[in-house]
């Protein structure tokens, strides 16, 4: 376990961003990126079962490019 010293990782003395501080961000932002991955392997199963492009696009909020793109490199990737 680290001590609670703040260690200047990023920035000026006066405003550091510590050890801990930093793995949770880094943690946090993999977790989105797990997340975002997700959604789009449910859309793209909800894809497989029938579910228009128009209706991914509107249920998650995506444009119907993003939902047709990963439909495309799906088909694309075998």
């Amino acid at each position: 376990m680290t001590s609670n010293a703040t260690v200047p990782r990023v920035g000026n003395p006066k405003r550091v961003l510590t050890a801990e501080d930093e793995k949770a961000i880094r943690d946090a932002m993999r977790a989105v990126e797990v997340a975002k991955d997700g959604v789009r392997i449910a859309v793209l199963a909800a894809a497989s079962h029938g579910a228009s492009v128009r209706v991914l696009a509107e249920f998650t909020g995506k444009s119907t490019s993003t939902i047709s793109e990963w439909k495309r490199a799906t088909r694309s990737a075998g």
